[in-house]
């Protein structure tokens, strides 16, 4: 096979990932080599490509230990002088992301729909290595590599895993409406209470209106209890000496006597 191009993959990883902060997205746009042994002449050409992320400057080896996260891409088949798609291959990470990492894209001959020979180097058919500084966001960067007898188009990019954000994806939001908070979040991660709920975690229940800061106290929105010694339906209301007849009260427990009235309680009436 005099020319051969092959591109691009649909891919989530084999195996389920610990739950990740963020997701490198990689898109092979194509993938073209001259090399004569490619797919051993088969005219059912199998191949599927691999990439690798590691947070390292090292991108000479594709020996690495791939300490970041694999992704491969199922085998695929193809004939065609050119096959392209815009779906990526993920690699969620569970570290914080911290703006430079080594990125490996490998392409691999394959002898059946089911082998992956990943440690036989001879069925390589590709190798691409370099060295990414990106930023957490939407946009998608764009590179070329040339290899001694290929050429690789690639898109790239860094977005948080849904719940996380932050220019690190290290700031975790969820929206929830239970014991533990009442809030959503916005586009930056921060968290909005829903109404009547408040604190930093939107924890805490906003009170009646008018209900006294500190004599009063609710467990529910819209509720006004009152701290003992205190009544009224704002709780701002003294409760005076048990008893306390015809008296008033500024503090608790008190029992100031109206004028005119006199004794313990104010029950003695001073007019007889």
């Amino acid at each position: 096979m005099a020319q051969f191009l092959s591109t691009y993959f649909l891919v989530l990883l084999s195996a389920q990932l610990v739950k990740s902060s963020g997701v490198f997205e990689l898109k092979v746009h194509s993938f073209t080599t001259s090399s004569s042994d490619v797919c051993k002449q088969s005219r059912d050409c199998q191949f599927f490509f691999r990439v690798c992320l590691n947070y390292t400057d090292n991108v000479i080896s594709y020996r690495l230990a791939c300490s970041n996260g694999t992704g491969l891409t199922g085998t695929m088949s193809t004939d065609q002088s050119s096959i392209s798609t815009s779906e990526p291959i993920t690699l969620p990470f569970k570290l914080k992301w911290l703006g430079t990492a080594a990125v490996i894209i490998e392409a691999w001959n394959a002898e059946s729909s089911n082998d992956h020979p990943t440690e036989a180097l001879n069925n390589m058919i590709g190798h691409f290595a370099t060295k990414i500084n990106l930023t957490i966001g939407q946009k998608w960067s764009q590179d070329v590599h040339l290899g001694e007898q290929s050429e690789l188009c690639i898109g790239y990019r860094v977005v948080c895993d849904k719940f996380y954000y932050g220019d690190e994806c290290s700031d975790f939001c969820r929206s929830r409406d239970d014991p533990y908070g009442h809030f959503t979040c916005d586009d930056t991660g921060s968290r909005i209470c829903l109404p009547e709920w408040k604190g930093e975690y939107c924890a805490e229940p906003i009170c009646s209106s008018g209900c006294s800061e500190e004599h009063g106290y609710c467990e529910a929105p819209s509720q006004c209890k009152c701290f003992f010694g205190w009544q009224g339906p704002r709780c701002d209301e003294c409760t005076p000496y048990p008893g306390c007849l015809h008296g008033t009260c500024v503090r608790p427990w008190q029992c100031t006597c109206k004028k005119g009235w006199g004794g313990l309680l104010c029950n003695k009436d001073l007019n007889v």
